[in-house]
């Protein structure tokens, strides 16, 4: 694993750490590695200790892509907030919110996922994922002729909408996403997190690893500090980058020590 800090960067880390900060975290290739089904990903039980430790010194607060539920259920701590499907829903730690139109839009993407499940269903690799608010379609598991066939059908049922302006297409890690149109995402959840009872008054120190996470890294790029999961050259526009989420695991026990007084990020941290 690597970090891609330099010494003057690890000490204006250590300078604003000084300051009131709240963790922010993505889940999927963050904090576990990403699986080839949505429902293998597992946060292991060290990680969950490390997280529970740091939250009661710091307000932390989830921000993922699932279902809040089923982010929550894939966490399970108490005292945290879920940020779900990228921002439209949150819930915890004493904050609520909830998509405007959340019921009607609901019911409109339960025609769509009815409708995306006839078209998909009979595709070997293909996986609808119905997250309440929004929809996945997986092509991870996909071969090339499966993943261009579930890309025409899912473009000849979708475009109509999209044209329509009512829903969104996104792009993930083999995955597309279809959402709301709205303006809000993880960068809008994140800055309405910040003005809420807990994190009011906090700088963020926002940790993810896929392209919806760029919104938040933009939004906190001249108020808190980003730090992507990956290559550096897909830094985009967090301030540094850890290569895996085992180095991810390895930052987090930097932190807990500087939160117990010990010495943050020390130099074997930098070795590979």
């Amino acid at each position: 694993m690597w970090f891609l800090f330099t010494r003057s960067s690890l000490s204006l880390l250590q300078r604003k750490l000084k300051r009131p900060w709240a963790l922010f975290l993505d889940f999927d290739g963050t904090l576990v590695p990403i699986a080839p089904r949505p429902e293998e990903a597992v946060l292991d039980s060290s990680t969950r200790n490390l997280l529970r430790s740091i939250s009661e010194w710091v307000p932390v607060a989830f921000v993922s892509g699932r279902a809040v539920w089923d982010l929550e259920s894939r966490v399970g701590l108490t005292g945290v907030t879920y940020v779900g499907n990228h921002g439209l829903e949150i819930t915890g730690g004493g904050v609520r919110y909830l998509m405007d139109g959340a019921v009607h839009w609901r019911q409109f993407l339960e025609k769509v996922s009815s409708q995306l499940q006839d078209d998909l269903g009979t595709i070997p690799g293909i996986l609808l994922e119905d997250k309440v608010y929004t929809l996945s379609v997986h092509y991870r598991l996909a071969n090339w002729n499966s993943r261009q066939k579930a890309l025409e059908l899912v473009s000849k049922r979708l475009t109509p909408f999209k044209d329509q302006g009512l829903i969104v297409i996104g792009q993930g890690k083999a995955v597309w996403e279809i959402r709301p149109p709205v303006e809000w995402d993880k960068g809008s959840a994140v800055v309405w997190i910040l003005e809420q009872p807990g994190f009011k008054g906090h700088w963020p120190l926002y940790i993810g690893d896929d392209v919806t996470d760029q919104d938040a890294f933009r939004m906190i790029r001249n108020c808190g500090i980003g730090i992507v999961v990956g290559p550096a050259k897909k830094m985009g526009l967090a301030h540094y980058a850890i290569s895996n989420p085992q180095g991810v695991h390895r930052f987090l026990q930097g932190l807990l020590d500087h939160l117990y007084g010990r010495k943050l990020l020390s130099e074997n941290l930098l070795s590979s």
